[in-house]
């Protein structure tokens, strides 16, 4: 219940951490990186879909605004597409270990509750570079990695941008 009843003190972190995230979040940089093509970032059965509603202690909460891919532990994640990395947090109290790359003109990808992160902010990635490894960090009942995506401040699903997933 810690996770889904935050303190004061971990309420005012969260707080930073939503700032932190809103701030990389509103680049607007010319470049049109997100035209390089997409790719999944790792691959595994999906256990979490967009828009789906979660409960949480029996209680409604917000919609999920990602895909959840299950993974082992230290599988190998994947830049979707080319761009900048533009944040980088080993522990948020959600989302655990979480990257941010901008793809351009104000479309980002974030990458959430990792057990590694290999890149840096201001580091420029290409599709398919290696950029950090699974795991189960912040709010997470196991290995995973949840993807989400902005143009933003509107969310997006990230599977309108990719082909089906391998393996079927």
């Amino acid at each position: 219940t810690r996770t889904v009843s935050p303190d004061e003190d971990a309420l005012k972190r969260i707080r930073r951490e939503v700032a932190m995230v809103r701030e990389a979040r509103r680049r607007n940089d010319p470049r049109a990186d997100y035209t390089s093509g997409w790719r999944w970032p790792v691959t595994g059965r999906i256990t979490g879909v967009y828009g789906s509603q979660r409960v949480l202690n029996g209680e409604p909460r917000r919609p999920h605004y990602g895909v959840d891919i299950a993974a082992p532990r230290g599988a190998t994640v994947v830049a979707p597409a080319d761009g900048v990395v533009s944040l980088v947090h080993d522990d948020m109290y959600y989302s655990g270990g979480t990257l941010l790359i901008d793809h351009g003109q104000g479309v980002s990808s974030a990458f959430l509750h990792l057990s590694r992160i290999t890149v840096k902010e201001g580091e420029r990635v290409r599709r398919g570079d290696p950029i950090a490894e699974v795991g189960a960090s912040g709010r997470a009942t196991g290995p995973h990695l949840d993807w989400r995506m902005n143009w933003f401040d509107r969310r997006v699903d990230p599977t309108l941008l990719v082909p089906p997933m391998p393996g079927g």
